[in-house]
């Protein structure tokens, strides 16, 4: 053990992480743990419980978000916060998401247990619907910054029941009427700090316990209907075909060469995750295909600029094959740079606590970059064997949770001192 470094307790976390994958289990590893669903609520309920125990204040915030707060020795300073989110996709996995909610809870207790002061008030949040299984991305984190409101939530749907965010949200702990009064203030908090599983192998790859992130890259995201016409699979001759789908695999190939064929530093990836083509039968040429696309990278203008190719091959499409490519619903997450003081603290935390640490990108969105509209952040990775993630078979080792539960201790008893500037 290293001179000045703290030690989580491992049977309680173990503990804890075991009770709450129990909660929305699917089969042996998984879990299907939808936002406002009744096992996220069974789990959130359970986190509150903990938080509790731990000697903190909690809330539940009009949008479903839990809190949990210890009041630091001094007071009307901002917030130091840290957490993650308890959701999960449909199918997902156990770790992410929770793994950064019980290690923050952790990281409290041990200040609390070596007697460690801290001169700012600290929370914990445990955000709702960061995954996009509930209808929108970072749902709870969004709308906390005020990134989306009431318009968004009664136009977006929960996928499980077909309701409105807005009124699952209401019949689930939260409370619309108190929007106003939910939405995080800027001078309200100095700092948010996120661990998350890595989701990738880049840790595991290097024999690397603690990431420390530098930023997680930005996307644009959208729907293209390519519009052809139905014929019969047998009496329409190849070349008098306008083949909807031939036209979007002519698409979905090209744009993955050329993301592949980019740079590494770049960190581009591109992911077709939806194809839809209508009517759908073996017999007929589609005449219209729908598909999605998700484009990330580590630079604002060059995903800009493969935008606009993109948009270019489309029109070349349209003369070649006679398919009209219309491109619609895009949105754009910018790039989201952490802090670099914070990466300082994160990296002479990780040395102080025996853990080599590597710098390092995410490919995945957290809600940290919500987050960053409001204060500096960091991030923490902890390593995801083989780099699953969003899937039953995601695993992380406990003991890379304890290092991380450990390093987040290190990091917050340096965030939470008044003298620490960011």
């Amino acid at each position: 053990m290293k001179k000045n470094a703290l030690r989580a307790n491992r049977k309680r976390m173990k503990e804890e992480f075991e009770h709450q994958s129990k909660i929305g289990q699917l089969g042996k590893t998984g879990l299907s743990r939808v936002a406002f669903t009744v096992p996220f609520t069974k789990v959130r309920k359970y986190a509150q419980s903990l938080m509790k125990n731990a000697g903190m204040k909690t809330k539940i915030d009009a949008f479903g978000n839990l809190y949990g707060r210890k009041e630091g020795k001094q007071k009307n300073l901002p917030t130091v916060m840290l957490g993650s989110h308890l959701d999960s996709q449909n199918p997902g996995g156990r770790f992410d998401g929770p793994a950064g909610v019980l290690t923050a809870l952790e990281a409290i207790r041990i200040l609390k247990e070596n007697k460690i002061d801290h001169e700012h008030p600290i929370e914990v949040v445990a955000f709702a619907g960061e995954e996009s299984s509930c209808g929108m991305t970072v749902f709870g984190s969004s709308a906390a910054t005020g990134v989306i409101g009431a318009k968004e939530m009664k136009n977006t749907i929960h996928p499980p029941t077909g309701k409105s965010l807005y009124e699952i949200v209401n019949k689930t702990g939260g409370n619309t009427s108190k929007i106003r009064t939910s939405i995080l203030q800027k001078k309200s908090i100095k700092s948010f700090l996120e661990l998350h599983i890595e989701q990738g192998p880049i840790l595991e790859t290097n024999k690397v316990s603690i990431g420390v992130v530098d930023l997680v890259v930005g996307y644009i995201r959208g729907q293209i209907i390519f519009k052809g016409v139905s014929a019969h699979s047998g009496g329409q001759p190849m070349p008098y075909r306008r083949d909807s789908s031939m036209a979007a695999a002519e698409f979905m190939l090209e744009m993955e060469s050329m993301v592949k064929n980019a740079p590494e530093s770049q960190r581009l990836t591109i992911t077709f995750g939806e194809i839809n083509a209508r009517p759908g039968w073996i017999s007929i040429v589609p005449g219209e295909t729908e598909i999605s696309f998700d484009l990330r990278g580590k630079n604002d203008e060059i995903l800009k600029r493969i935008l606009e190719r993109m948009k270019k091959k489309l029109l070349e499409i349209k003369q070649k094959r006679k398919v009209h490519g219309i491109m619609k619903d895009v949105l754009k997450l910018p790039v989201c740079p952490t802090s670099k003081k914070i990466q300082s603290i994160l990296k002479r935390a990780s040395k102080t606590a025996g853990f080599r640490s590597l710098k390092l990108s995410s490919g995945g969105v957290h809600d940290a970059c919500r987050m960053a509209k409001l204060c500096p952040i960091g991030m923490i990775f902890i390593p995801s064997v083989k780099g699953l993630s969003h899937t039953p078979e995601e695993f992380t080792h406990f003991e890379d949770m304890v290092k991380g539960a450990e390093v987040t201790a290190l990091a917050l008893s340096e965030l939470s001192k008044k003298s620490v500037k960011i």
